[in-house]
């Protein structure tokens, strides 16, 4: 069973060997936390604007659907999955929250509760095509995320659904309501991040959930033959995941406002899978920590930031991304041998 505290075992394994844990060992272990402090120090250098009060609490609010993303794409990733629906599920959450206000006369609960359920379903259908009838991942959630936008833009007809501005649902959740709100100056969505970062965190370290996640990532066979159910820890991964997404949206909504179809296409399903692979999870599965990857969030977070700051347009952005995913890569290979 892989240790879901992999990463950590470098300077143990060092000192096993008979060396000590050297500067080498670092890089290969923990190169997440290095590219985040390196680029932290080229964007304070290259832009004024990068350390000022309203770029961080604009970083925070753009990230906190990003980090939920990524919680439940790790635990995905770590069984060996992968979720390419997360951006069509994040649309439709989103939407059928805005018509169930705008459209249906739903109040804030009762279209967050719409927004959620959607997600719900997603996670549902996705978690046992991928269990219980043995589909590739890759193949059904692709084919979801083309279904998904195909409905997306059959709501919407192609037009950005706008929440009413009179209306309470506006003003309890985009101003000035719960997107408008800080909690000693961080804004309240990236605190509804933070939470759910320290729940995963407790959930994937030290409870039998987050275990048997970690172990049907590395051998699902051995699972099933101890006798464990992993197809009901496989429906479990892609349900959170959905419900992830759907807070997401519910995020989204509250910082924009509206809804699109366009989040279809948008970027966090590969944002985040990246984020997760730049954190030092294996696609293979069975590796990957809760720490890590939010790290790796701020890693793409920030690539994009400064690039915005400094007025450069997305495609050097994808080119910087793509490089930076590589070179993760390339150090997770040289990490692993390390190790081995």
């Amino acid at each position: 069973m892989a240790d879901n505290n992999a990463p950590a075992k470098a300077p143990a394994d060092a000192l096993s060997k008979g060396r000590g844990f050297t500067f080498r060992d670092f890089i290969l272990n923990y190169y997440a936390i290095v590219f985040l402090v390196i680029l932290f120090i080229v964007a304070s250098f290259a832009s004024p604007l990068f350390l000022t009060t309203s770029n961080m609490n604009t970083v925070m609010r753009q990230q906190g659907a990003y980090i939920l993303i990524a919680l439940g794409m790790l635990m995905i990733i770590i069984t060996g999955g992968i979720d390419l629906a997360a951006s069509a599920t994040v649309a439709l959450s989103s939407i059928l929250m805005v018509v169930a206000s705008s459209n249906w006369g739903f109040g804030t609960v009762g279209a967050i509760c719409v927004g959620l359920v959607m997600g719900l379903v997603v996670g549902a259908f996705n978690g046992v095509c991928v269990a219980w009838l043995r589909i590739p991942a890759f193949i059904v959630t692709l084919a979801l995320s083309y279904i998904g936008q195909g409905i997306a833009f059959m709501i919407t007809k192609g037009n950005t659904l706008l929440i009413d501005t009179t209306s309470k649902t506006y003003s309890d959740l985009v101003y000035p309501g719960f997107a408008s709100m800080s909690v000693a100056s961080i804004p309240l969505t990236f605190v509804v991040a933070i939470f759910f970062f320290v729940v995963f965190l407790l959930l994937m370290k030290y409870t039998k959930f987050g275990r048997l996640i970690y172990a049907v990532g590395s051998n699902e066979n051995a699972v099933r033959l101890a006798g464990i159910n992993s197809k009901k820890v496989l429906f479990l991964v892609y349900l959170l995941e959905g419900f992830l997404c759907a807070v997401a949206g519910v995020l989204l909504t509250s910082r924009t406002g509206n809804a699109s179809a366009l989040t279809c296409s948008g970027d966090y399903a590969l944002s985040t899978v990246a984020a997760v692979v730049i954190g030092g999870a294996s696609l293979a599965g069975g590796e990957g920590t809760v720490i890590m990857t939010v790290v790796g969030v701020f890693v793409i977070a920030i690539i994009g930031n400064i690039m915005n700051l400094i007025g450069l347009p997305s495609y050097p952005q994808m080119v910087v991304k793509g490089a930076v995913i590589i070179l993760a890569v390339v150090l997770k290979g040289f990490s692993s041998k390390n190790q081995s």
